[in-house]
């Protein structure tokens, strides 16, 4: 039974009583940026430079997406390149880089805690194969860590 209780805070934040999926596998993953006052978002790369699955944090409405560029081109969706943007209870998760036509959600569209939204990549200003995971408070506007401000800081650091 302890084993379970430990495997699953392993994998799961919890903030406040609610849990928090990874964006990505922290077993596939680790932190290549972390988030400071010249970068207000969090950089988790695969190793391998593997595109992997990305994850609905919390359960959610997609409030943005932008797909269909390629491999280093801001002309389609600016610097974020193919992008989803989720609002849930508190925040608004902005996934940016994600490879072009791996995008399965829609504006409007409400997803899963854990659900599959797409597929890392490295679309937009990208140095490589990576997610660049923004968290904005809702109420107020601030940029957060995901690391703390959701409980996710399973990853190691590159």
């Amino acid at each position: 039974m302890y084993k379970i209780l430990i495997f699953a805070a392993a994998f799961i934040g919890i903030v406040y009583g609610q849990e928090h999926f990874p964006p990505v596998s922290y077993g596939e993953a680790c932190v290549t940026q972390g988030f400071h006052s010249g970068h207000q978002a969090v950089d988790i790369g695969s190793y391998g430079a593997k595109r992997v699955n990305l994850y609905a944090i919390w359960d959610g409405t997609v409030i943005g997406v932008c797909n269909g560029a390629g491999d280093f081109d801001q002309s389609r969706c600016g610097a974020c390149g193919n992008l989803v943007e989720i609002q849930h209870n508190t925040v608004k998760v902005l996934y940016c880089h994600m490879t072009a036509n791996s995008i399965r959600v829609s504006v409007g569209q409400r997803v899963a805690r854990a659900q599959v939204i797409g597929l890392m990549g490295t679309s937009g200003q990208s140095t490589g194969v990576h997610a660049h995971m923004q968290v904005r408070e809702i109420n107020g506007g601030q940029l957060r860590d995901i690391r703390t401000r959701l409980g996710l800081n399973g990853w190691r650091t590159c």
